[in-house]
C-alpha cells in the first residue's frame, strides 16, 4: 500500500492530502501550511454545501441521529462526523458551533422520543462526537467510554452468545438484564480516547475480539424497552470476519480502521490476516466494483452508519481508489504502531 502514498499526496482532494501528511507520514506540518489546507478544506464545494444547512445556533438541520424522511440534508451526527474526518480543525467556527450546540437543552432533537433512546441513551453519540473531536475532558465522555469497556467485557467473558442474549417466547434474542454486545459507538469511544489504555483493559479487549472473530457473523438481538423490543444502535454483528466484500463494505473498512485505533489490530490480531490481503491490485477491482448507487451511498453519504468518502466526486473510479487507499494506508498505520 506504500505505493499509493505518493497519490495520496499528489492529488485534487486536500483533505486526503493534508491528512496523510499529518496522520499517516507524521509531518510536523507548518502553520502556514496548515492554515492553507484549512483555507481550501472549507472552500471545498462539498464542505460548501453542508455548511449552508447549519441553522444560527450551530445544529444542521432538524434530527441528530436520522434524516427526515425524503430529505437529502443529513443528520446532525453524519455532517459533525464529516467534518472532523474531512480534516477541519476544532478552532473553525462551523465546527465549534455544531459541538456547543450539544451542550445546551434539547440537542438531542428527535432522541427524546426515540424508543432506542430511552432504552440505551442517545448520549452515547454525543459522547462519540465529542471524543473523536478531542473533547475528552466532560464527564459524559468518561461515563461512556466505561460504557464501552463493559460492552466488551461482557463478550471477553462470556462463553457463547447465549451468554449474552437469549431467545424470548417469540423466537427473537433479548440481551439479557444490562448486557449487550458492542455497537459502533462503543468503538468510536475507544478508538479515540486513551484513559482506558491499562495493560489489563488491553488484554480483555484481545479475548473480546477473539471471540469476535471467532463468532461473527452474529444474528441480532434487542434491548428490552418496557414491554417493546428495540434494536440497539449500530451492533457489531456483520461478517468483518471474512475478506472485504462490497456488500458490507463500510462496515468493513470501518471496523479494521476503529479496531486499529484501539490497539486490536496488530500483526497478533485474527483480524490482520484478512485486512493484509488488501493489496494494490485487488484494491483496484474492488472500487471498480463499487458501480452500485446503495454501494457508493455507503461512503458518499454521511450518517451514523455510512460515510468515509472524502472526496466529493465518487463517480471516479480514481477517486474511489484513492478514499479506499487512505483509509486501508491510515488503518495498517495504526496496526503497525501497536506492539
Amino acid at each position: 500500500m506504500e505505493n499509493f502514498l505518493d497519490q495520496l499526496i499528489n492529488n485534487n482532494c486536500p483533505s486526503i492530502e493534508y491528512r496523510t501528511r499529518k496522520e499517516i507520514l507524521n509531518e510536523n506540518l507548518s502553520e502556514h501550511e496548515v492554515n492553507e489546507y484549512q483555507q481550501k478544506i472549507l472552500t471545498n464545494p462539498k464542505v460548501f454545501q453542508i455548511l449552508e444547512w447549519q441553522n444560527d445556533d450551530g445544529y444542521f438541520g432538524t434530527r441528530l441521529h436520522t434524516a427526515p424522511t425524503g430529505s437529502k440534508i443529513w443528520p446532525h451526527e453524519g455532517c459533525v462526523r464529516y467534518l472532523l474526518e474531512m480534516g477541519v480543525q476544532l478552532e473553525r467556527k462551523p465546527l465549534q458551533k455544531a459541538l456547543r450546540v450539544m451542550l445546551v437543552p434539547g440537542w438531542q432533537k428527535e432522541g427524546t422520543d426515540s424508543k432506542a433512546a430511552q432504552a440505551m441513551g442517545f448520549e452515547i453519540i454525543r459522547a462519540s462526537l465529542f471524543a473523536q473531536a478531542g473533547l475528552h475532558q466532560y464527564d459524559f465522555v468518561h461515563e461512556w467510554v466505561g460504557a464501552a469497556l463493559q460492552a466488551f467485557r461482557y463478550l471477553a467473558e462470556a462463553d457463547s452468545y447465549s451468554d449474552i442474549a437469549i431467545e424470548n417466547k417469540r423466537g427473537k434474542l433479548v440481551f439479557m438484564g444490562n448486557k449487550c454486545i458492542p455497537t459502533v459507538f462503543h468503538m468510536r469511544m475507544l478508538a479515540y480516547t486513551d484513559m482506558w489504555r491499562t495493560e489489563e483493559n488491553l488484554k480483555m479487549l484481545a479475548v473480546a475480539f477473539e471471540k469476535l472473530y471467532e463468532w461473527l457473523p452474529l444474528p441480532p438481538a434487542y434491548i428490552k424497552a418496557g414491554s417493546q423490543l428495540v434494536a440497539p444502535l449500530g451492533s457489531i454483528i456483520h461478517p468483518i470476519n471474512s475478506e472485504y466484500n462490497e456488500q458490507c463494505g463500510f462496515w468493513w473498512l470501518h471496523f479494521h480502521e476503529l479496531a486499529a485505533r484501539m490497539g486490536m489490530l496488530s500483526k497478533k490480531s485474527p483480524f490482520r490476516k484478512n485486512f493484509d490481503l488488501i493489496n494494490g491490485t485487488r484494491l483496484e477491482r474492488l472500487a471498480g466494483n463499487l458501480t452500485k448507487a446503495n454501494q457508493r451511498a455507503a461512503f458518499t453519504g454521511w450518517g451514523a452508519y455510512s460515510g468515509l468518502a472524502l472526496n466529493s466526486d465518487w463517480k471516479s473510479k480514481q477517486n474511489r481508489i484513492l478514499d479506499l487507499a487512505f483509509r486501508i494506508c491510515l488503518t495498517q498505520r495504526y496496526g503497525d504502531n501497536t506492539p
